[in-house]
């Protein structure tokens, strides 16, 4: 093995190393463990690419998983109790392969005629999508039908095809979009819809958001690539962000390179860059590529073993913060694989990256762990005051790395959540309405822990001011 420690001089300049952690003594324990499922299906339940996998609207959370069988649960629990009521929708389960990790479920909400809409099932397959009846997240039932949810649907008659990624999302005005990539991992294509509550139709974007065009030089002059999103976010002036790597190759992660970012202010029909400069224009078929300029606000080259498909949150300047994790330096194998071999994968760190005001990107990271503690993709919040939460599902049980504005994020505390009882495969994405609603930092997780070929499914509520109290 070939080991290459060089890392390029922005990257450099711009992190600061927390100091290592030798252990996680300080702990917060949930306010609350609500049970769901104790059997649920073994291989998998939660995904990064997951943006809402759990939605609160009114007095009920909602949420979805495939159960032991392999069929579509949607869940309902009542905020004021604490019950919960699951849906099993038998005509909507997974097909191909259901081994394959990607097969996940997501959610969307449209307040404007009260309608869930779920989207699950892809990898390179055709769109899998239904929304309930009108009216079920407005005027509740007193309990879920199947009756309250339509068949199977395209969501235009010419939506692009071959489906990974779907993620729902709303702006400041509870509108709903959808985005997905159309293509695979070596020369994906990213689309956007946008819903219509008064029609209940969608309407797709005549462009593509990201093109795979552009020559890539470091990686063997590639001429094809996908841009792999964290979360795209609508901030409190419906000003639409996007943060993405891109990878060159399906074949290795060792591929993927640089941080990306990009903003759109009319509902992501046209884009610019970090310098508020135009780079695309979706109506005119003008989607962001490799070679437009402004877009790479961190240079983070191949075989840095950059993680994609991890988080992005806004604070309340309206000013994006995102954590993947790579390696501190670069390795390049011998022979290419899809994953690092363990000893290296060890050495995978966090790092968190932050936008100012002015356009400035600032970072810190590597961020030291306990030896022997695993990472996973994780999960972001911030706070009222804008102190950053990373939470991932560690070995160890779920963790969260804890750091406060007022030291602009370089004091990180480690801190435990659960023990290796609860844990899932990535973290879950947190509901977001619940804890901007309510001050409630929620997600799923798995209360079998680790033991193998065993799976439930179940909801962690924590108190985000206990989390931030253990700043100094």
């Amino acid at each position: 093995m070939k080991w290459i420690a060089l890392l390029p001089l922005a990257l450099i300049v711009a992190c600061s190393t927390s100091g290592p952690l030798s252990s996680d003594r300080r702990t917060v324990a949930p306010i609350r463990t609500i049970p769901v499922d104790e059997e649920a299906w073994p291989k998998f339940n939660w995904a990064a690419f997951d943006q809402d996998k759990v939605i609160s609207y009114g007095d009920f959370q909602y949420s979805a998983y495939w159960d032991v069988d392999k069929i579509l649960v949607v869940t309902r629990r009542d905020l004021r109790d604490h019950s919960v009521e699951t849906l099993r929708l038998e005509k909507h389960f997974l097909t191909i392969n259901p081994d394959d990790r990607h097969r996940n479920i997501v959610l969307g909400i449209s307040p404007g005629d009260g309608r869930l809409h779920l989207s699950w099932d892809h990898h390179a397959n055709d769109l899998r999508y239904t929304k309930s009846r009108a009216g079920l997240l407005t005027d509740p039932p007193a309990s879920l039908s199947p009756e309250d949810f339509e068949s199977a649907q395209p969501l235009t008659a010419d939506a692009p095809q071959r489906v990974t990624y779907p993620r729902f999302l709303n702006d400041n005005n509870g509108r709903l979009f959808m985005m997905y990539r159309s293509g695979g991992s070596g020369n994906g294509r990213t689309v956007v819809a946008q819903y219509d509550s008064a029609k209940g139709t969608w309407t797709v974007s005549s462009g593509y958001l990201f093109g795979s065009e552009g020559t890539y030089v470091p990686w063997d002059s590639s001429e094809s690539r996908n841009a792999y999103l964290n979360e795209v976010l609508f901030d409190r002036n419906n000003r639409m962000h996007v943060s993405w790597t891109y990878r060159e190759t399906g074949a290795s992660w060792a591929s993927n390179h640089d941080l990306h970012y990009a903003y759109s202010d009319d509902n992501g029909r046209s884009w610019k860059n970090n310098d508020g400069q135009q780079i695309a224009d979706l109506a005119k078929n003008d989607a962001i590529v490799l070679d437009d300029p402004g877009i790479v606000v961190r240079e983070i080259p191949v075989y840095s073993w950059l993680m994609n498909n991890c988080a992005m949150v806004l604070d309340s300047r309206n000013q994006p913060h995102l954590v993947h994790y790579q390696l501190p330096g670069t390795y390049r194998p011998k022979k290419l694989a899809h994953n690092p071999p363990d000893e290296v994968r060890a050495q995978l760190k966090f790092f968190h990256h932050w936008r100012e005001p002015d356009g400035s990107w600032r970072s810190s990271g590597p961020l030291e762990l306990p030896a022997g503690m695993t990472i996973t993709r994780p999960d972001l919040v911030v706070s009222a005051k804008d102190d950053v939460i990373i939470t991932w599902a560690s070995n160890r049980g779920f963790r969260s790395l804890v750091a406060s504005a007022r030291k602009k994020w370089k004091d990180w505390e480690l801190v435990s959540l659960t023990g290796p009882e609860y844990t899932s495969n990535n973290a879950c994405k947190h509901d977001r309405w619940l804890l901007r609603d309510r001050g409630i930092y929620s997600f799923t997780a798995d209360p079998n822990g680790l033991k193998e070929g065993s799976s439930g499914y179940a909801i962690l509520d924590f108190d985000l001011t206990k989390l931030t109290s253990v700043l100094r």
